[in-house]
């Protein structure tokens, strides 16, 4: 299937960086979504939007369950029926924030791993040229 697959690729920026290695995450999809969307479909009944945001959630857990297997966090089991009324929950009472925040919520309130959002402090400046040289020897 290849949403678990996109999932894991929009993941491994945010995986890379709890191992250490510091990069900047870069999301797209239905994540980026408010909560707010996710409400106004409910209550528009909007089925098709909110199956694909279901699947989106899916497919990040999926990645996280990855992530999960090198013994950094517990697998996270979430079918729709234990999604749905998590997300609806969390978004009714947070819905100026995105999706994604809600279901990183989720999959830590479930067990999974901690992931740190917040965005990551600027690298500090490279010395100019002329100084360059004098810092390496």
């Amino acid at each position: 299937m290849i949403l678990p697959a996109l999932a894991l690729a929009l993941l491994a920026p945010t995986l890379a960086a709890a191992q250490g290695q510091s990069r900047e995450v870069k999301l797209s999809g239905m994540g980026v979504r408010k909560c707010s969307d996710w409400q106004q479909w409910k209550e528009s009944r909007n089925d098709e939007s909110r199956a694909m945001a279901l699947e989106w959630a899916q497919g990040f857990i999926a990645g996280h369950n990855i992530y999960a297997r090198s013994g950094a966090a517990s697998p996270v089991v979430a079918n729709v029926s234990v999604l749905i009324p998590l997300l609806d929950s969390y978004c009714q009472k947070n819905p100026g924030e995105r999706i994604l925040v809600g279901v990183v919520e989720i999959t830590k309130g479930l067990g999974g791993s901690k992931v740190d959002l917040r965005p990551k402090a600027p690298p500090p400046p490279n010395p100019r040229p002329e100084q360059k040289g004098r810092l390496d020897s």
